[in-house]
């Protein structure tokens, strides 16, 4: 989400998508997409046939508007209005409004999105580093026929050397997550889950997830949100950041950079279309699923390295 507010000058209905990465300063190559608030939904503008400009609704001169990109403009970046003669701002509830993606915890987690394919096509699923060795990925959905012992290969979305050969070791139903361990190579360079916390009522969250579909791929999308409860009998908490398909298994991180969940499910909302009769898709997701990676530790212990201090080989008779 873009961190400032542009105005464009428009003379229809429609912007091109070269104006908004002049505006913010995105590279050519950049993936964006264009979105408004309807009735409470995100609606995804659509685009011309030649894929070059966004149409906007008939009413856009009194609307605000917000751009995701799959890269980093050169400066901080969140909501972008394109603004008419007389802008309105609409007032949100703080649990649903779409807040300001961190930079700085943005450039220094990206490393950790990341991702794998399944059934030999271009889509990307997410999966969060849990230790060196050790991965976890969601387990509903087509997911459901990962076996033990099937292969895994991890791939990094920053860091494109990263190509890790991992299997699936455990499966917890209770918590809709399949834990990968790596072969040989490791998948990070820290230990997540030990230093990992409970999410708190209002603490604030960036989520990495893979729901920015464009040419027959998918790219990362960050977004924020905030813990909207406590813990529900089934160990989940609700998130506030609207989540499409792509970013199930998505990573939770904190302010201060520790991974404290793993995105599992979403409230889903219908298909929309705009004031023209067009359809506005993908649906947009409500409030999501989260489960505290804490709540795993306790499961995985027989899969955890020992302690370097260990006295356990020490004893004898």
């Amino acid at each position: 989400m873009m961190d400032k507010d542009i105005a464009f000058e428009l003379t229809d209905n429609r912007i091109t998508k070269n104006s908004i990465k002049a505006g913010f300063l995105l590279e050519d190559d950049a993936v964006i997409s264009l979105s408004y608030e309807k009735n409470a939904h995100q609606i995804c503008c659509q685009m011309n046939e030649a894929g070059t400009s966004f149409l906007l609704p008939d009413e856009w001169s009194s609307m605000q508007f917000s751009v995701e990109s799959d890269k980093a403009p050169s400066r901080p970046a969140t909501p972008a209005d394109i603004e008419g003669p007389n802008p309105k701002k609409r007032k949100l509830d703080p649990y649903s409004e779409q807040l300001a993606v961190n930079g700085d915890l943005a450039a220094s987690i990206g490393r950790y999105a990341l991702y794998y394919n399944v059934k030999r096509d271009n889509y990307k699923r997410c999966a969060i580093p849990l230790t060196p060795r050790l991965a976890a990925t969601f387990h509903h959905g087509e997911n459901k026929s990962i076996k033990i012992g099937d292969e895994i290969v991890i791939h990094s979305w920053l860091d494109k050397n990263l190509k890790v050969a991992t299997r699936a070791v455990k499966i917890m139903e209770e918590y809709d997550t399949i834990i990968l361990q790596a072969d040989g190579e490791h998948l990070s360079d820290k230990d997540f889950i030990t230093s990992s916390g409970y999410p708190q009522k209002g603490m604030k969250y960036l989520l990495m997830g893979f729901s920015i579909i464009h040419e027959k791929t998918s790219h990362l999308l960050l977004s924020s949100g905030i813990i909207a409860t406590e813990v529900t009998r089934r160990l989940r908490y609700t998130g506030s950041s609207g989540t499409f398909k792509g970013d199930s298994g998505g990573g939770c991180w904190s302010e201060d950079g520790h991974l404290i969940g793993m995105q599992i499910g979403v409230e889903k909302v219908p298909h929309t279309k705009d004031t023209n009769g067009r359809p506005a898709s993908p649906a947009s997701g409500g409030r999501c699923c989260i489960i505290a990676i804490r709540d795993i530790l306790g499961h995985i212990q027989d899969l955890m390295p020992m302690p370097a201090d260990s006295d356990a080989d020490s004893w004898s008779e």
